[in-house]
């Protein structure tokens, strides 16, 4: 009203926002929409170049052999990350089956398991408690305030002091900041809403304190459950697959935040409304469980250690062999393995090793 009405020369109207919320998302579904039809329309993929192998392949073995050891051994040297593939040097047929065979993995398979479970123990500190917040008292603007003054810095610098206290041990780490989000966190959680709902002045020192200490406390939790998460991650994927394997791996991790999301909603509506079919908060249980539904999951979440605990802990020292799918281990031939390499079918990293094992001679 003060500086963007003015400055597009518009007529002032304090009671109408300059856009409307159904306008907005209007304009930028569609817009995406445009976007993506024309990406999918206009845009072409531009193969690789073969001239380089087609020359390679008229000059002698030999010398085309050296040409492209020299070449890869260079690559090898810049980066090593160039050795993992992508799923469009492979094809969309083959990424599919390596990641078919990632799945029957059975370190992939326990660990598929510790991400869809672990989220539901948290899932009421992680969807409803701002919503509890604000149905107490809280308003939108503290509420809005804390993203860039606490969360924000916090998720900068958590990953930083991780790093110097775990020393590189990502599982270490996401299992201690779990054991405190399931224990810890829900006390804060539970303080700060029960100082909410009792109409306690929010221009006291003590209220600040347990709004800070509640978000402070699921901000450094998640902080590092997700910095723990991406490098264990990273150190574990299949060169064979590449980038594909860190996709399927955190769409197990997206999935495991999705669902307990809808089923605590759906448990919590269950359980606040009445018997007539309308919402009533009053205080009792049948009301508004939220204090005896977050005592329940705390309790889940102490026997989810328990259980997955020691397994998280045997997933930490299994060897990088562990996570591997060996597809493109292989009896190959002297004489296949120097055409495969010629035609830029065969790194040298796949070709050293297989002479290594003595499959080539």
């Amino acid at each position: 009203e003060k500086m963007w009405r003015p400055l597009l020369g518009l007529p002032s109207n304090p009671t109408c926002g300059l856009v409307s919320l159904k306008g907005f998302l209007r304009f930028m579904g569609g817009f995406m929409l445009v976007t993506t039809m024309m990406v999918a329309l206009f845009k072409r993929e531009i193969k690789p170049s073969s001239g380089s192998n087609n020359n390679n392949s008229n000059n002698n073995s030999g010398g085309g052999i050296m040409a492209r050891l020299n070449t890869k051994s260079s690559d090898m040297d810049d980066d090593d990350d160039d050795a993992e593939l992508d799923a469009s040097q492979i094809g969309l047929k083959e990424t599919y089956h390596r990641l078919w065979a990632v799945c029957q993995l059975p370190s992939v398979q326990m660990l598929f398991l510790i991400l869809i479970t672990y989220r539901l123990p948290t899932a009421l500190s992680d969807n409803v408690k701002s919503l509890k917040a604000v149905e107490y008292g809280l308003s939108k603007a503290t509420t809005a305030l804390l993203s860039p003054t606490l969360i924000l810095p916090l998720g900068i610098l958590v990953p930083l002091v991780a790093s110097k206290i775990w020393h590189m041990e990502p599982l270490r780490q996401f299992l201690r900041a779990y054991e405190w989000r399931v224990t810890v966190v829900p006390l804060l959680d539970v303080f700060m809403l029960r100082l909410l709902k009792s109409g306690y002045p929010h221009n006291t020192l003590l209220f600040w304190i347990a709004v800070i200490a509640s978000t402070a406390g699921q901000a450094i939790c998640n902080s590092l459950q997700f910095n723990a998460q991406m490098t264990f991650f990273a150190s574990r994927v299949d060169p064979a697959i590449g980038g594909s394997y860190m996709t399927l791996l955190n769409t197990a991790a997206n999935l495991g935040g999705t669902w307990p999301a809808s089923f605590v909603m759906g448990l919590l509506g269950m359980l606040t409304t009445g018997s007539d079919g309308t919402a009533d908060a009053s205080s009792s249980f049948t009301r508004d469980p939220y204090t005896a539904l977050q005592t329940v999951f705390s309790v889940l979440g102490v026997i989810w250690i328990f259980v997955f605990g020691p397994k998280l802990r045997r997933l930490a020292t299994l060897p990088d062999d562990a996570w591997r799918t060996h597809l493109l281990d292989g009896t190959e031939t002297t004489a296949s393995s120097m055409s495969a390499m010629e035609s830029g079918d065969m790194d040298l990293s796949r070709w050293t090793s297989a002479k290594n094992e003595g499959k080539i001679e």
